[in-house]
């Protein structure tokens, strides 16, 4: 994949019916989107119907849309020690990876969760056993399942690189890859704010968990300092890591052809706009 230019997109919102979220993508002449496939704030799952899920499948070819990125609820916790609420975020987990299937996804974002204080290695561990669970429950066909990266705040789980690459290398059974959040990334602890920072990023990044393994790019500046720990997206820019890092490391060769997609702050759809011509102008032809 890497070598190509870039697909650009946006997180689009569903409100209305799930093929509002094409039309709001391409209005903004986005190549890739990103969508949650239902209300991430409740626990309900209702289903997506047969011809829903076909007349979005069709919308979204005829917009030439891809790859489309499904992410997964923040209520679901795969970190979690309580048996009940771990139970219970598996169980969500899988519903919504079979409404990425039926909407034909390519990717599912997760995030991994907090720990809530545990101590030491119990998060890879315990992420590692959802995905095993997931693996043995998973309806069918399934789509590859992107391990996102966190700022590390409140015991979270994947602030570290080498914990992300750790995860994937003990799941079978399952397609996973990594989606890396800049923002996520710089609070963590991982400068890119720099030409030289930016470059040796990309080197951190395959050897703790793999360039292959790289499938999607949040790309956020942040309002918040390197190594704060504060997940606070900004607009490309108008953060700390600012434009010049930002554009190193999407023009690296390593890099180059992994799709992008904009989390940025938005109040109006103009933001969107604003957000992906500074992306655009930032990736090199």
């Amino acid at each position: 994949m890497a070598g190509k230019r870039s697909p650009v997109g946006v997180h689009t919102s569903i409100q209305g019916g799930l093929t509002n979220a094409i039309d709001r993508a391409t209005s903004l002449g986005c190549e890739t989107v990103q969508i949650f496939g239902r209300n991430p704030r409740s626990w309900k799952v209702l289903p997506v119907s047969k011809g829903e899920a076909e007349r979005f499948r069709k919308k979204r070819e005829e917009a030439g849309l891809g790859p489309l990125v499904v992410h997964a609820s923040y209520l679901i916790n795969l970190s979690v020690p309580d048996e009940a609420l771990f139970k219970k975020s598996v169980g969500l987990f899988i519903k919504e990876l079979g409404i990425a299937v039926a909407l034909g996804a390519e990717y599912m974002v997760t995030h991994l969760g907090s720990t809530r204080g545990k101590p030491g290695g119990f998060g890879i561990k315990r992420v590692a056993q959802a995905l095993k669970e997931v693996a043995r429950l998973k309806p069918g066909p399934t789509v590859e399942i992107l391990l996102e990266n966190t700022a590390g705040g409140g015991s979270q789980t994947g602030s570290s690189l080498e914990e992300i690459g750790s995860i994937i290398d003990k799941v079978k059974g399952l397609k996973t890859g990594f989606c890396f959040d800049t923002c996520h990334g710089f609070a963590a602890g991982y400068p890119m704010n720099t030409p030289a920072s930016a470059a040796a990023l990309v080197k951190t990044l395959d050897k703790e968990v793999g360039l292959e393994k790289l499938k999607l790019i949040h790309l956020n500046d942040s309002k918040a300092p390197l190594g704060s720990r504060v997940d606070r997206h900004e607009h490309i820019g108008r953060g700390m890591i600012g434009t010049t890092g930002l554009s190193v490391f999407l023009n690296d060769p390593g890099i180059r052809g992994v799709p992008v997609i904009l989390e940025t702050p938005k109040k109006t759809e103009k933001d969107d706009e604003k957000n992906l011509k500074k992306l655009r102008n930032m990736i090199k032809i």
